[in-house]
């Protein structure tokens, strides 16, 4: 665990990497979590988190899902979608009071599910759009490796 003060300046020097998750519901709808923590407390989003040094992004993302909601995925149900980035949201955790974060955003399919939510979230319900803040970029096809 880094302590506090280190971490808060690190968020405020660097981007921080994370997976968010778009899960897709009974009757195609979009699972969002209502945020108990800064950013965006009390806002409907999707669930993810950080990831951690040494993880990959797949394995990131079906950790961030089993502790977050409680579900156990499997690779074989995951596509990546691109990525959102967010570069002014308001923070506490930070120096500057902002942070800059780029996620990796995965799909899955979940079906109808029985979540259990970490202190993270507050609340679930499924959606039928996302979040208009939450936007994907597509990442480019065609560039030499």
């Amino acid at each position: 665990m880094i302590p506090e003060a280190e971490y808060k300046n690190i968020m405020s020097l660097m981007p921080l990497l994370c997976v968010d998750g778009v899960l897709i519901g009974p009757d195609n709808k979009f699972l969002l979590v209502k945020r108990n923590n800064e950013p965006l407390k009390g806002s409907w989003w999707v669930p993810g988190g950080r990831v951690l040094k040494g993880e990959t992004l797949e394995d990131a993302f079906i950790r961030k899902m089993q502790e977050e909601i409680g579900i156990v995925l499997s690779r074989s149900n995951l596509e990546c979608l691109g990525f959102f980035e967010a570069t002014s949201m308001e923070h506490d955790r930070t120096e500057d009071g902002l942070l800059h974060s780029v996620s990796i955003v995965f799909s899955a399919n979940i079906g109808h599910v029985d979540f259990i939510l970490d202190d993270q979230s507050t609340d679930y319900s499924f959606f039928d759009e996302l979040p208009t803040e939450f936007k994907i970029h597509q990442f480019r096809e065609g560039l030499a490796p």
